[in-house]
């Protein structure tokens, strides 16, 4: 079960939890965000998770919902709603992620290697400042369809909104993350996203060489916004060259 949230408790203020859908990305540069939280965007479809393992919608068994950013239902994957089953450590789970077969592709292991990149150094350079290429700085996250079923599908958990009935919007997003760790788990189908504090150069080309386009920046103080735009998390493209 999940360790008590003694602080940060959300308001009535916030929608209902049926009406949560995922924080956006703002539009300010990367420079901007305050003591960043920095993690590879994984390409795939953003979604929420909705996990009950014990209440009435659990019945004989865990009750799991993979829900689009509009809300709706996604039934197309039964491998990733069972992994998430197994992975719960808590009586309920609201997650916010990424369906992606890039786990599956070997992006978490090396599977694009011999890309070649600048130093370490100088792809940093570029990404805060900017290269010349503004646009890249405000590209969106990368979407893609997983057609192909022969490569299988995994659920990739970047942030938790809640725990134990206990909502965590108005948790800082450093410790929504530390919680994270403590009540899922990772098998076949599911993941925990890697996240890094600065300096970036030592991660940087490595997640360039091994296939990643673009890395998000999120204010470690910062609160979860449901379906709002977030001046407080950026995305960025690492540079080519």
């Amino acid at each position: 079960m999940a360790r008590r949230i003694l602080a940060g408790m959300s308001d009535a203020s916030q929608p209902s939890r049926a009406e949560w859908r995922p924080q956006r990305f703002g539009r300010s540069n990367v420079r901007k965000v305050i003591d960043p939280l920095i993690e590879p965007v994984w390409v795939g479809e953003r979604v929420l998770v909705e996990i009950e393992t014990v209440g009435p919608r659990a019945g004989d068994g865990p009750y799991v919902a993979i829900l689009d950013e509009t809300g709706e239902p996604i039934d197309a994957f039964p491998d990733v709603a069972a992994g998430l089953a197994a992975a719960a450590r808590a009586t309920s789970l609201v997650l916010d992620g990424y369906l992606t077969d890039g786990v599956a592709r070997g992006l978490e292991h090396g599977g694009l290697t011999g890309v070649p990149v600048p130093k370490a150094s100088d792809l940093t350079r570029q990404l805060l400042m900017g290269g010349g290429r503004r646009h890249e700085e405000l590209a969106p996250p990368e979407k893609t369809v997983m057609a192909d079923p022969s490569v299988p599908t995994t659920f990739v958990a970047v942030d938790l909104l809640m725990v134990d009935d206990q909502e965590l919007l108005d948790v800082p997003l450093l410790e929504r993350k530390r919680v994270l760790e403590s009540v899922l788990d990772e098998n076949q189908f599911v993941r925990r996203g890697v996240y890094v504090r600065p300096p970036l150069d030592p991660w940087l080309i490595s997640w360039r060489s091994i296939g990643f386009h673009s890395v998000a920046f999120k204010a470690a103080n910062g609160r979860y916004r449901p379906g709002l735009d977030n001046d407080g998390w950026a995305i960025s493209r690492i540079p080519n060259r």
